[in-house]
């Protein structure tokens, strides 16, 4: 049995051919194993494909997922945009049914960087105040490693004009340099999303207080 991922990637790379995507992902809803995952990541995703301008609305329903048409952008936790690229990488993974560290890795480096990139375009990670109280650098480099170390998926944050950018890949020279595996990306995805959920003073110093601490054991300043 395929993994509610890997065939939510089939459906939406040969929908064009046959049916429409909750056509196609009407076998996938059900996948209790799948929803424990995401458990905690969000609970509404928008899902856009930026080469065939599909648009989908997964709902997590805690052991299920549901489908809407579209995205309403200012009513998903995440808006995501994914490539063909991404569909690629991930297409051979996840036939067994399970989520092995591999699959994981697959998975959150088809995710992170849009997670990333959508979640930092909420106003509480824009504030230049409080990044200079945390002491977090205005240019910096992340990568999410293989289980073997033997691959990775990599982006640059960059804060410029009181906003961060998100890019693709590795560009200029680094004030920090993040290296984390799948479960410390999923770690991170789980505290952002519960801090942008309380949406709160108290929800929002408790996710600085962890960024600090999760930050101290994956990262390190470069001179």
């Amino acid at each position: 049995m395929k993994t509610f991922l890997t065939l939510l990637i089939i459906s939406l790379s040969t929908f064009a051919q046959s049916q429409s995507i909750k056509e196609a992902w009407q076998p996938l809803l059900d996948q209790e194993q799948i929803a424990v995952y995401f458990t905690g990541m969000w609970e509404s995703l928008g899902i856009n494909i930026e080469e065939t301008k599909e648009a989908i609305t997964v709902i997590h329903k805690g052991d299920h997922f549901e489908l809407k048409d579209g995205v309403d952008p200012l009513a998903v936790d995440y808006n995501v945009f994914l490539t063909e690229a991404h569909i690629g990488r991930m297409l051979n993974h996840g036939k067994d049914g399970e989520i092995d560290a591999y699959e994981s890795f697959k998975i959150m480096g088809a995710l992170f960087t849009p997670f990333t990139r959508s979640s930092l375009t909420h106003p509480m990670m824009n504030k230049s105040f409080q990044m200079k109280l945390a002491k977090i650098e205005n240019h910096v480099h992340v990568y999410l490693n293989s289980p073997t170390n033997d691959e990775y998926v990599a982006h640059t944050l960059l804060f410029m004009n009181k906003k961060w950018m998100v890019v693709d890949g590795i560009q200029g020279d680094a004030k920090r340099v993040f290296t984390i595996t799948p479960e410390q990306a999923i770690e991170y995805q789980r505290a952002a999303f519960t801090a942008q959920k309380g949406d709160s003073k108290k929800s929002w110093r408790a996710f600085k207080k962890f960024y600090l601490n999760w930050r101290a054991t994956v990262s390190e300043v470069l001179d």
